[in-house]
């Protein structure tokens, strides 16, 4: 009796609090966090997310285990973020990109890098080129995007990432479901 009291009320929390939110690791919800901080100037942020069976990322390459989320502070829309993996050489490396209402890119922060090789595409300073483009606009690797010493595949395929999933949210946003 006292078991089924306990997993009523462990229920109801979950129901009534937000199962939406992205909940991970304390290391990766700190860089999240700080990257929304950073993009947003805001603290608390809740989580909306948007349904995966409302996109089809299949019309947009070189992503996969996408996650789409608006970003909610104080009742007011602040931004948008986009959760999603890609392929390097071997293994799938997680990150985050910010987009504010317009769709335009904020910020991008690598969140698990799986694999030996390749680590370099965390540098902030070379993700910052990332930030200010839009609709996959200026995307071309070794022409718009810089490459990098040590990170053969993972770089171009991060920005193929990135190009595709800035993509995805200028048509999330002009079919209205964002």
């Amino acid at each position: 009796m006292r078991l089924l009291r306990i997993l009523l009320v462990a229920s109801i929390v979950l129901i009534c609090g937000n199962a939406n939110a992205k909940k991970y690791p304390k290391p990766i919800q700190k860089r999240i966090d700080k990257a929304i901080k950073s993009a947003f100037g805001a603290e608390e942020v809740k989580f909306e997310d948007l349904p995966e069976a409302s996109f089809d990322i299949t019309s947009f390459p070189g992503i996969q285990k996408v996650s789409v989320s608006k970003l909610i502070n104080e009742g007011n829309e602040i931004g948008v973020a986009g959760f999603a993996s890609s392929k390097g050489k071997n293994d799938l490396f997680d990150y985050l990109v910010l987009f504010d209402e317009s769709m335009t890119i904020k910020k991008v922060v690598i969140l698990v890098y799986r694999s030996s090789y390749g680590g370099e595409i965390m540098a902030k300073y070379w993700l910052k080129q990332f930030e200010g483009k839009y609709n996959g606009e200026q995307f071309e690797f070794n022409k718009d995007i810089d490459s990098i010493s040590g990170a053969t595949i993972s770089a171009p395929a991060i920005t193929n990432g990135i190009k595709s999933l800035s993509l995805l949210m200028v048509h999330l946003k002009e079919t209205g479901k964002l």
